[in-house]
């Protein structure tokens, strides 16, 4: 009996061994290779496909497409930097764009205070119009009785390779061909991750889109809309499209926002000014009453939270940037931009001698709404000039800090900020001081307003 029990039991083994799967008996480094093989099979890649920001074609409804560029326009700006509030929470692994500025400037804003790179590529570039690039979509309803917007009739459909083109414009067969191609080479490049991937390119992205749509009409896609196709074992499905609710939610996300302040500061108490001589880009010291102003900004400004910081290259401004900022405050940064604007033979010259020549220079220089009018006699500069120059600057910060949390502190000298003023913000005049300026600029959807301004005078 023990032996037909024996027998039996062994019978179970053997029965069990051969039904048993390989890998319930593989060694340990065996099952590594297939839990890494399941655990790729898991990866997912979403491409959030976004189409640019308005351009100034789009307004004008041109025909310009994978041939040529167009600049976004202030709203196109806006509702990229809009959007990427609305997609705030989307944690993007990579930011890619085709080689067109449109779309590049839009992934820019769109990733901005993320600090990603974003990577060009030229096959995500738009669809070329052929001979038709840079013409009117009237034009083309006239010539052929088509409009421009009958995409079928100039592009052909998504399979169909043998298309030709009245205008021999690139067939959607080929775009969509080489738009997977280029998403696919996105993919490779992050092989064995998971993760969402903005792609930023054009309207034609609808033409490579339609075959994931399940036999729909051709739809165009809205400027700055989000398109969501997702890579999972090698397959593309399609879970968003042409959604403009991020953009709506970046909307009211830019409207709660407070704008950026601005301190700028200006202090002329030195002593070429106190002698009656003019200093441009000349420069002196503090006189007494300098220094006792600088002191007394130091103490109002000592719990102020300064996320930037920068002055002129010009002693005046940046010794004052050294004097009033809060010694645990950031580095500050000095910028020739920051600087006074230059007066060729005027520099160093008696005040009351060039007041006295009489001559549209000098009234415009020593004006309040027209420095940005000033011609320089010779060979100084400019005041429109000298106003872009610090507009430029002053644009350059408020994009860079615009949603973040604190102020930036501007070093900087009356009559380029004068000029500045004039240029951005006519109604505001800046008086003519003795003492020190402090202005605190606004910033916000690239506008500027002059919120304060106070005078810091004490005495010698």
């Amino acid at each position: 009996m023990k032996n037909k029990i024996k027998s039996l039991i062994s019978l179970i083994f053997v029965m069990t061994v051969a039904w048993a799967p390989a890998s319930a008996f593989s060694q340990p480094s065996g099952s590594a290779g297939q839990g890494q093989a399941a655990t790729d099979q898991s990866k997912v890649l979403r491409f959030y496909l976004v189409r640019h920001g308005q351009t100034y074609s789009n307004i004008k409804e041109m025909t310009i497409g994978g041939g040529g560029n167009a600049q976004l326009t202030q709203k196109g700006r806006y509702d990229a930097s809009s959007l990427g509030l609305g997609l705030s929470e989307v944690d993007f692994i990579a930011g890619y764009s085709s080689t067109l500025g449109r779309a590049y400037e839009t992934a820019n804003q769109i990733l901005r205070g993320r600090d990603m790179k974003v990577t060009q590529i030229e096959d995500l570039k738009d669809i070329s119009w052929g001979d038709a690039e840079g013409g009117r979509i009237e034009e083309l309803t006239g010539k052929f009785g088509h409009s421009g917007n009958d995409f079928e009739y100039y592009f052909g459909h998504y399979n169909d390779p043998n298309f030709k083109s009245p205008v021999n414009a690139e067939n959607m067969y080929k775009f969509s061909q080489r738009f997977d191609g280029a998403l696919r080479d996105i993919a490779q490049r992050h092989k064995g991750q998971s993760g969402n991937i903005l792609v930023t390119a054009h309207s034609s992205m609808a033409f490579y889109l339609q075959k994931y749509r399940a036999g729909q009409p051709l739809s165009g896609l809205s400027n700055t809309s989000v398109s969501v196709l997702e890579l999972k074992d090698g397959e593309f499905t399609l879970t968003d499209f042409n959604n403009s609710d991020y953009l709506k939610s970046g909307y009211a996300k830019e409207k709660a926002l407070p704008p950026l302040e601005i301190t700028v500061v200006v202090n002329p108490l030195t002593i070429l000014n106190r002698a009656g001589v003019m200093e441009g880009t000349s420069d002196s010291d503090f006189t007494p009453a300098g220094d006792k102003a600088n002191q007394q900004l130091k103490a109002s400004l000592k719990n102020t939270q300064f996320i930037g910081a920068y002055s002129s290259e010009l002693g005046r401004g940046y010794k004052t940037a050294k004097a009033v900022l809060p010694e645990s405050g950031v580095a500050l940064v000095e910028d020739k931009n920051l600087n006074e604007i230059f007066l060729g033979h005027w520099e160093a010259e008696k005040v009351a001698t060039i007041k006295g020549s009489g001559t549209p220079a000098a009234a415009n220089l020593f004006s309040s709404d027209k420095v940005i009018q000033f011609v320089s006699p010779d060979d100084g500069e400019r005041g429109d000039i000298a106003a872009y120059r610090l507009d430029s600057f002053l644009s350059a910060i408020g994009y860079q800090y615009e949603f973040s949390n604190g102020k930036v502190a501007v070093f900087t000298h009356p009559l380029i900020l004068k000029a500045f003023l004039n240029k951005r913000i006519p109604d505001y005049q800046l008086k003519d001081s003795q003492g020190m300026q402090v202005i605190t600029l606004q910033y916000k959807n690239e506008n500027f307003n002059v919120k304060d301004s106070k005078e810091i005078a004490p005495k010698n």
